[in-house]
């Protein structure tokens, strides 16, 4: 099947026809019916991308793969960002042009600073389709769950693949809730699925759900998911594959073996994919060599000296090449001279007694530079002394010396904890925590 072919709605419906194409909380619709929603979407010629405001809905689905059908780049607005931010984004997306064959412009959260957009291939994206399904296969009856943003790679991707792949897509209409989440994944029979922590975390806030039988996969990435989240959910049986990637390799570039699902495990470099990344003791920023590489960013060219993407994320390889990550770079805390990984530290939280989430963060320190924080969100069984017994196991330099319970973590437009958020509106009421 040629790229064009592939990635072509009208070209689905000659192949797939009346097959179902998404599945949503209230219609099935088939290829051949998004083709026509597809074809009612006007699309002008450009060299620029056309900006969509991409609400979850079946009609922003169909504008979309208009766009793509017909050779435009889209540029993703977020719908929950600032309505000036996204304006802003229109903007440069309107003034700046792409390169031929550019199939998306899609920005940057900007938690780690000023929002970018990035601009990404059909080739790129036809490479990252084919390493995701050589290491997850497709069965004839998979159906993707599409609960992620669609103005963000993760979500976007799901749609493609399953474009490419003939395949239909179980769409979570609006913002995610976790009981339209399990009653969709039930009743939409989706095998796959793509969730970010705090979305299994929601699912698993009820006590009576678990997965349904026909789930084979749950994609688990966009942030780090903490272990006790994993322990939880292998306890519940939910077949989750811990997997990194970032926006500009097209997501996914290592997920947890299949033959792990459910446990915890390292992350397999995807086929086509090489990381190199730090030991086990010297965690490193992780490099990335794919062919699903972003192409640049809007005003801002790829480097072309380098084959390599280079990250903000640290980490590590194992001696089977399996992948680490240990956290970012521009998150370390740095605490009388000792570098402190806010995740390691979030994970030994998360994991006390009636600790529903954590956040970990740095606070200014006249003497010691910086010290460790956390915001933690009690649940049931929480006692803020067992929680000060518990975190006296870290080491000296590890250990929070300043701790707020608050009543939720603040949350990005993709779901993620937002860390700089948390900061900013925790440090100054975080109290004092001393240790026997």
């Amino acid at each position: 099947m040629t790229a064009a072919r592939a990635l072509s709605i009208r070209a689905a419906a000659d192949d797939a026809g009346d097959r179902p194409a998404v599945i949503t909380a209230t219609a099935v619709v088939s290829f051949a019916e998004l083709a026509a929603r597809a074809a009612a979407v006007p699309v002008t010629a450009s060299d620029s991308a056309a900006p969509v405001v991409a609400t979850p809905s079946l009609d922003t689905l169909a504008e979309i793969l208009a766009h793509v059908d017909r050779g435009r780049a889209v540029a993703l607005l977020h719908p929950r960002v600032d309505a000036g931010e996204r304006a802003r984004h229109a903007a440069l997306a309107a003034a700046r042009p792409v390169a031929a064959g550019t199939l998306a412009v899609v920005f940057t959260s900007g938690s780690t600073g000023q929002a970018r957009g990035v601009v990404l291939s059909r080739a790129g994206f036809l490479a990252a389709a084919h390493a995701s399904a050589e290491h997850l296969g497709w069965r004839g009856d998979d159906r993707w769950l599409l609960a992620l943003p669609l103005a963000h790679v993760g979500g976007l991707a799901v749609a493609l693949r399953c474009l490419v792949a003939r395949r239909p897509v179980v769409l979570l209409e609006g913002d995610f809730a976790a009981d339209r989440a399990a009653a969709l994944l039930a009743a939409g029979a989706a095998t796959l699925a793509s969730l970010v922590p705090t979305q299994l975390d929601a699912l698993l806030a009820d006590p009576g759900w678990r997965p349904p039988p026909h789930l084979r996969a749950v994609l688990l990435g966009g942030a780090a998911a903490p272990a006790g989240l994993l322990d939880r959910a292998a306890a519940r049986g939910v077949p989750f594959l811990a997997t990194y990637g970032m926006t500009e390799t097209w997501g996914q570039v290592a997920t947890q073996p299949l033959a792990s699902a459910g446990r915890r495990a390292a992350l397999a470099p995807l086929p086509g994919v090489t990381l190199e990344a730090g030991s086990p003791g010297s965690p490193a920023p992780i490099r990335i060599r794919t062919a699903a590489r972003a192409t640049g960013v809007l005003g801002e060219p790829r480097d072309a000296s380098t084959s390599w993407q280079v990250t903000s994320d640290l980490g590590w390889l194992d001696a089977a090449g399996h992948l680490h990550v240990t956290g970012r770079a521009d998150d370390v805390i740095i605490t009388g001279g000792e570098n402190v990984h806010p995740l390691e530290v979030e994970a030994h939280v998360a994991a006390a007694p009636g600790v529903a989430a954590a956040c970990v963060f740095a606070v200014p320190d006249a003497r010691w530079g910086q010290l460790v924080a956390a915001a933690v969100v009690a649940g049931p069984g929480f006692d803020r002394a067992a929680l000060v017994a518990h975190l006296a196991a870290l080491g000296p330099h590890h250990r929070p010396r300043r701790l707020a319970i608050v009543d939720a973590l603040p949350l990005g437009p993709s779901g993620k904890v937002d860390r700089r958020a948390a900061a900013a509106r925790y440090a100054a009421v975080a109290g004092e925590l001393h240790y026997p």
